[in-house]
Order: structure tokens, then sequence, then C-alpha cells
């Protein structure tokens, strides 16, 4: 994110014990809030920011010291806390370190595809969300986990389509393999739930937590694939299947009939 344009402002509040007044030129870019001040720069890192608020005609930036610094007299005030706030709550990239998700086999197959699919598509969502609502709303956790549910069982029935105990069989493979990812998905649900009820003065705390729950989401997304990828592979299709192995359903041959024990001829006196 390039610098936006520098803003006017009027300050106020207290930030390390000082107390701040008179005007200041406000610049925002991807890491920080600069405050040019007569005496000086003041460098604010959005990570120590916890929330934002607009009471009215003045502005509140919550930090982390637990300080509040208060920003007046600006064009806008709500369009500087949506900057603000978009800046501070933006999804980083959640892919890039994926082994499963790039090239070579593990990454091969419209299974895989398929697979990952609600993850990229919410991801999506998200980098075309027009604002924060709707961005957590496109990693909804419910969603998330009810669409990876429904393609594991596509998945198990488009192999065996007739045989109901091999599919039964495979899907609660499938199930054992991605309980780690599951788990996660219902952390998420409950960081969404926290989000969802936090203060203004400390969303961007809760917001964090969610992003880091939602990184583990994608994580844990990648090794259930790693997980998965042998068990639908080519070569264990051929091999005898689980349910035939646990289960026994071959036919076992009828034991052979022994043929009855000759008696031993008496001997000759």
């Amino acid at each position: 994110m390039a610098a936006a344009a520098a803003r006017r402002v009027t300050l106020g509040g207290l930030l390390r014990g000082r107390e701040l007044e008179g005007d200041a030129m406000l610049t925002l870019d991807a890491e920080s809030i600069s405050l040019d001040t007569a005496r000086g720069r003041i460098s604010l890192a959005l990570a120590q920011l916890d929330g934002i608020r607009v009471p009215g005609d003045v502005l509140e930036l919550y930090l982390a010291t637990g300080d509040v610094i208060q920003l007046a007299q600006a064009p806008d005030l709500n369009a500087l806390a949506t900057d603000i706030a978009s800046s501070v709550c933006a999804i980083p990239e959640m892919t890039r370190s994926l082994r499963a998700l790039g090239a070579g086999s593990l990454a091969a197959g419209e299974e895989h595809d398929r697979f990952f699919g609600p993850l990229l598509e919410a991801r999506l969502l998200a980098e075309r969300a027009p604002n924060l609502v709707a961005l957590r709303a496109a990693f909804d956790a419910a969603a998330l986990g009810a669409s990876i549910e429904h393609v594991l069982d596509e998945i198990a029935f488009e192999r065996y389509p007739k045989a109901a105990g091999e599919r039964r069989a495979l899907r609660a493979e499938l199930a054992d393999v991605t309980q780690g990812l599951l788990a996660r998905l219902a952390e998420l649900e409950r960081a969404e739930a926290a989000l969802g009820a936090s203060d203004d003065g400390d969303r961007f705390v809760r917001w964090r937590a969610w992003q880091a729950v939602l990184r583990n989401v994608f994580r844990s997304a990648d090794s259930s694939w790693i997980a998965i990828h042998p068990v639908l592979s080519d070569d264990r299709r051929a091999a005898p299947s689980f349910w035939r192995r646990m289960f026994g359903r071959k036919k076992s041959a009828k034991p052979k009939k022994s043929s009855p024990r000759r008696k031993p001829a008496a001997s000759k006196p």
C-alpha cells in the first residue's frame, strides 16, 4: 500500500504520559501512522493499535500502551477511520508457503482443486470485499466447514458409487485425516464470535487473533491434503480396499475336508 495523501489534524490525548496538542500532518502507509508536528515526528506502528472509534467530531486511537490519541478537525474523520482500519486489518498472503497448493504431484488432479476450492474462493471474495464486515464474512467458519465436508462426501461417493461399505470406509479415512482442519475451523468460529462481540477499543486485538487462526486453517488444509493424497492415489486404489482389509468381505475359501484316517493294519503273529 502506497502512503496516502497527508491530512491536517488537530491532536489531543496522551502518549507515554505526555499531553498532545496542536496541529499535525498525518500520513498513513501499510506499516504505520506518522504525525508530523512542530516538535517533530510521532510514528505509530499499526501493530500497536488496539482499536479505533469515532464518537462524534473526534477520532480516537487506542494504543497497546493504554494511551488514547485523539484526532480532530480532519476533513472526513469517518473516511480516515476506514482507511486506518483497512490498513490494520489487511489480510496477508495465506498460500505462499503451502506445500500442497503449488506445483508438483501433490497439486495435481481435480480432487485437489475441489478440496482447496472453498478456501481459495473465500480468499478471492475477501480480496474483493468492499469493507471489513464483508471480508470477515467471506471466511465464515461454518460455511467453510460445510463446504469442505461436502467435497469429501462427493469424493467418497464418486470413488465408490455402488459400494456403500467401501464408500463409508473411505469417508471415514478422509474424516480421520482432516480432523485437525475441522478443529481449526471450530477455533475460527470461536474467534469470529469473539471478534463480533469486541468493543471498538480492542477490535484490532480480536481481529489479529482471528487472523492468526485463519492462517492456521490454511496451514491445516495444506497438511490435510498431504495426508489425503496417498489415500486417493492410483496405487492405493489398486490395492485391497480399506473396507475389505478391515472387515474381510472377501469370501473365505471353504476348509478342505480331511480324508479319513486308515486303521493301522493288524500285525501278524
